[in-house]
């Protein structure tokens, strides 16, 4: 199929202009419900190369995004190959390369394939939780984290449920949020608070 090459991760030809790239962004950010997180990936890439977009937030200046999302995205060029490819396949979402960039910074490339293996059909919660297993607990192996976090879940998650006063311009910057990280705005809350409560771990 012309326009494809074997050069750009994601087998798309790789971008050589700034429209371009707004295109491969608009598309997939706005678009349907199955994004190609890698192209939008190396769109945000190559727009962070040229002159006067060489931060996350300058890049997200341009865009309806977050510079946590354009953050998130950029870090899925970092993983290892095997991993990309669960992404590019649909097997694994935004969330699970985000959780496994997180890991990369502790762990070899190996065990992050791993990971990622492990991840495929794990919810966004529950491989966010395996990858923090494996950085409080770095002798554990890949099969014993995903174990250990999948039973103490069968064993006390419990459901909580918490009203948020929001306005409406509010909820719609939650529902956008959700929708570019490509979850539920439950999922989205929940690892929001999930991540807060990660932060001030032992905290006084």
């Amino acid at each position: 199929m012309s326009g494809w090459r074997r050069g750009s991760i994601s087998g798309r030809r790789p971008i050589s202009s700034l429209d371009e790239a707004d295109a491969v962004v608009f598309a997939n950010v706005k678009g349907p419900k199955k994004k190609d997180y890698l192209a939008t990936a190396e769109a945000f890439a190559f727009v962070k190369r040229q002159p006067g977009y060489g931060s996350n937030a300058r890049v997200a200046s341009r865009y309806p995004v977050s510079p946590e999302i354009v953050r998130e995205f950029v870090g899925l060029l970092n993983l290892p190959k095997s991993a990309q490819a669960l992404i590019a396949t649909g097997q694994l979402k935004l969330e699970h390369g985000r959780r496994l960039h997180q890991l990369k910074q502790s762990h070899t490339d190996a065990v992050v394939e791993e990971a990622a293996s492990a991840m495929v059909g794990m919810s966004a919660h529950d491989a966010r939780d395996m990858a923090v297993h494996l950085r409080n607990y770095p002798d554990l192996s890949v099969g014993e984290a995903k174990t250990q976090v999948l039973a103490s879940k069968a064993q006390s998650t419990r459901e909580f449920h918490v009203i948020a006063l929001l306005d409406e311009p509010e909820y719609g910057r939650l529902r956008r949020e959700a929708g570019r990280r490509d979850v539920s705005v439950d999922v989205l809350v929940t690892s929001v608070i999930r991540d807060w409560l990660e932060g001030t771990q032992g905290r006084a």
